[in-house]
């Protein structure tokens, strides 16, 4: 018996739960521009609009030879009225300061202590970055490592509600797969991003 692709297993559980999506093979011209057109991609995008407005989830998974532009995603993309700042929000680890960028502070202990932010105006949006986002940010992260929030303005998508828009995303470097802990992120990361707008 034939083994499932990860993209037959998350259609699975898609079907399961009653999620409209779609994948690579059931739309044409799937790349992102001309440039791209020999990388070899593939994905499945769950609609998550019934649970929250203009809410996508997206699995993402694409190789070329050329180097630096293969590229591996799972993630939550919610469009937002307003980009003002691309922000990049990552858990805090011992081997930040080794980096070169600068890290932003808060003020607040919890959040500096737990988080990295950083930002190329150096401002931080405070529908983003509150002590509430934050505490659920770190939770789903203790179960889902590598995970960032980012916001993203007239943003390159697949999802063609979400190209050129202004969005914030919550997304890891690895496709969850383990149906339970995909549940758990489409839960718990959903409430977190009905707060931003």
């Amino acid at each position: 018996m034939k083994e499932k692709t990860s993209i037959e297993n998350l259609e699975d559980f898609a079907k399961e739960k009653g999620i409209p999506y779609y994948t690579n093979s059931s739309v044409s011209n799937n790349f992102l521009s001309p440039n791209e057109r020999y990388i070899s991609s593939k994905f499945i995008v769950y609609d998550l609009n019934k649970k929250l407005k203009n809410l996508f989830l997206v699995f993402y998974d694409s190789y070329s030879t050329k180097a630096y532009t293969s590229n591996t995603y799972c993630g939550l993309f919610k469009r937002i009225p307003k980009c003002n700042n691309e922000i990049k929000i990552i858990k805090r680890d011992w081997f930040d300061f080794l980096s070169f960028k600068k890290r932003l502070k808060t003020g607040d202990k919890y959040i500096d202590k737990h988080i990295s932010i950083y930002s190329e105006l150096n401002a931080i949006d405070s529908s983003i970055v509150n002590s509430k986002t934050i505490r659920e940010f770190v939770d789903i992260n203790n179960k889902i490592p590598a995970l960032e929030l980012t916001t993203k303005c007239e943003s390159m998508s697949i999802v063609p509600e979400l190209h050129g828009k202004d969005l914030v995303a919550l997304k890891t470097n690895a496709w969850i797969l383990e149906n339970d802990l995909l549940m758990m992120f489409i839960e718990k990361g959903s409430k977190l991003l009905e707060e931003i707008n």
